[in-house]
């Protein structure tokens, strides 16, 4: 027996529809390691959820498995049901039922899927178990094969952290307490960069830790994923960030997905929002392109369009759209699956410290499979959300490598390069964000320099100028969210105002109210409202001096204060900077293309991250 996948129980309460859905005469029962669901007469345990439904026409594209069954730990009487759905709008399939009695813990009871699942009619079956006597118990359950594996797997699981001790020893922990991974072949590489963590907090010998420099995400996981190519033994790699809540039957999915697979494939865990537990932000993405109002895509180089984003999982139907299967450019380096095949082929990530890494290495990949990147329902962690961050100098990075990528591919004009760029630093400067509107001159300014800027191998240094950067306009503030209690209404909402055309024009005409005279300025606060699904629109920022920006499953506020000076002089610095660049564009995007693969090489990273010298790593 090879057991495909495992019916899993919710970690926490904020989760457990994740899983299962119980009437009122079943519950579940948890007591240190013993987990079961309880059931009375007719209690009822659905399975029609997320995490334990089975998505059947994934298995039957990417994987040889023929035969599959279900393997059941029960005790009492039952009628087990077994259902399929395919899309929202169809009614659900019964395509198995059956009585069982006298059902007793230890003796599993079998339940052969129909082969229909490799068919056409494939879709997502889950189960759902009725209790049929005064008592009963659930205990395990598992979808199993007879077939051997085409293939052996092992996994070199990858992760780097900056000073986020408590999160990654959590994980390890949680990988390491999982009874099914301990027999699978994997190793774990702790790469830290911040020098906090200790050899004597990971002493379990499938765990590596890994002291590293200061070189960001992309350094952290390229510093571990060559010491698990120096061992040559893992057929496959898995990065995954520091900063998550992992689901282990992600990873434990990983193994029969490779052991049987048909073709090579990456596979792209989807990202669940850690403070909203059911909502999927992300299931995979795409590049360079945004979705409009009309559900049309259009280029932007400097935007990517979530996959799935914002759908509530507690939904059955919404399971059923995770069927329709996109044509992802990328999958984030939370969770990211890979085989070593592939980077013997591609090379190793940009030195890119920050943001891009994934997207660019993802691109390598998907140009060397095709549409090989799979983001399989069921494979996800859940991770802080993009509308709850607000980091200034992550925009630096964004712009930077943003520009590196496209210049690798040559698939950036310098005219569409200022054309976006231009209008993202108006809308900074729009609503008083001169910071991060410092971030995208800097990061304009150094991707000019060419690669010669990554080659000196001083990130940390560039890093910290960055980091002054991001500070150096005093106006804004943070402070806690209580304190707009007695300003705003509690009910706080997105509030678009309807601006006319003219008001509109004249808005931006005067830099939103920067070439204004201050009379014609309000000393009231406008609350900027930033949500998982929309945010306000900037001209009800319009003849204001200060705006608080307040974003959803937060505590903090971030306030901007207008100035007019800040405001008109770095705009005539981005004038000056893109005219200046407009004659070096090319020669500048060229070098950049002549480098990547030096710059992807084994044989440069060894000298970036210092390992060839004589006391390692510094």
């Amino acid at each position: 027996m090879n057991v495909v996948s495992r019916i899993q129980f919710p970690r926490t309460p904020d989760t457990s529809s994740l899983y299962m859905k119980c009437n009122e005469s079943a519950s579940l029962s948890s007591c240190a390691s013993d987990v079961k669901v309880v059931f009375k007469d007719r209690g009822t345990v659905s399975f029609n959820t997320y995490f334990n439904s089975f998505y059947e026409t994934f298995y039957a594209k990417y994987t040889t498995l023929e035969s599959l069954y279900y393997l059941l730990n029960l005790e009492g009487d039952f009628t087990v049901c077994l259902y399929r759905e395919r899309n929202a709008q169809d009614n659900r399939e019964l395509i198995y039922k059956e009585n069982f009695n006298n059902c007793q813990l230890g003796k599993h009871i079998k339940i052969l899927l129909p082969d229909s699942w490799l068919s056409e009619d494939a879709g997502r079956i889950y189960l759902e178990i009725t209790c049929l006597s005064e008592r009963g118990y659930f205990t395990e359950g598992y979808i199993a094969t007879t077939q051997n594996p085409i293939r052996e797997v092992s996994l070199g699981i990858i992760t780097c952290t900056f000073k986020k001790e408590a999160y990654v020893k959590k994980t390890v922990e949680n990988i390491l307490k999982d009874d099914f991974l301990q027999d699978k072949n994997l190793k774990i590489f702790v790469v830290d960069n911040g020098k906090t963590l200790t050899n004597e907090e990971f002493q379990n010998q499938k765990v590596e830790l890994i002291p590293n420099r200061n070189v960001g995400g992309s350094g952290g996981f390229t510093r571990g994923l060559i010491q698990a190519l120096q061992e040559n033994v893992y057929t496959h790699f898995l990065f995954m960030d520091d900063d998550i809540e992992l689901e282990t039957e992600s990873i434990y999915r990983l193994f029969p997905l490779y052991e049987y697979a048909k073709q090579d494939f990456a596979v792209a865990g989807s990202m669940l929002d850690l403070y909203k537990k059911c909502i999927l932000c992300e299931a995979g993405a795409l590049y360079s392109k945004y979705s409009d109002s009309d559900g049309n895509y259009r280029y932007n180089p400097f935007s990517i369009n979530s996959f799935k984003n914002n759908l509530n999982l507690e939904d059955p139907d919404v399971n059923n759209l995770l069927l329709l299967e996109d044509n992802l450019d990328y999958g984030a380096f939370w969770f990211f699956a890979f085989s070593k095949k592939v980077v013997d082929e591609i090379g190793l990530p940009m030195p890119f410290f920050i943001k891009q890494d994934d997207i660019e290495f993802s691109l390598r990949i998907k140009e060397r499979l095709g549409n090989s990147i799979v983001a399989l329902p069921g494979i996800a962690i859940w991770h802080e959300p993009y509308y709850a961050k607000n980091s200034v100098w992550h925009r630096y990075y964004w712009v930077r490598n943003n520009m590196i990528t496209h210049s690798i591919r040559n698939s950036l004009k310098y005219t569409d390069a200022v054309k976006f760029l231009t209008k993202d630093l108006l809308h900074r400067l729009f609503l008083f964000d001169y910071n991060c509107a410092e971030m995208i001159i800097k990061g304009f300014e150094d991707y000019m320099q060419g690669p010669l800027l990554i080659e000196s191998n001083d990130s940390e240094t560039l890093h910290a100028s960055v980091l002054d950067l991001s500070k150096t306009h005093k106006n804004q503030s943070i402070q806690s969210s209580f304190q707009l209690e007695n300003q705003f209404d509690k009910n706080l909402g997105v509030e678009q105002i309807k601006q006319g055309a003219f008001t509109k024009l004249f808005a931006a005409a005067t830099l939103n109210g920067h070439l204004l005279p201050s009379f014609l300025l309000s000393n009231d606060d406008v609350l900027f409202f930033v949500s998982p699904t929309s945010k306000d629109w900037w001209p009800k920022v319009f003849t204001k001096k200060r705006i608080l920006f307040l974003r959803e499953s937060t505590t903090s506020v971030y306030q901007h204060e207008m100035s007019r000076v800040k405001g008109i002089l770095i705009l005539i610095r981005w004038l000056k900077v893109i005219i200046k660049s407009g004659m070096r564009w090319s020669s500048v995007s060229s070098e950049w293309r002549k480098s990547f693969n030096r710059l992807t090489s084994m044989e440069f990273w060894k000298d970036y991250l210092k390992l060839n010298e004589p006391t390692g790593i510094q």
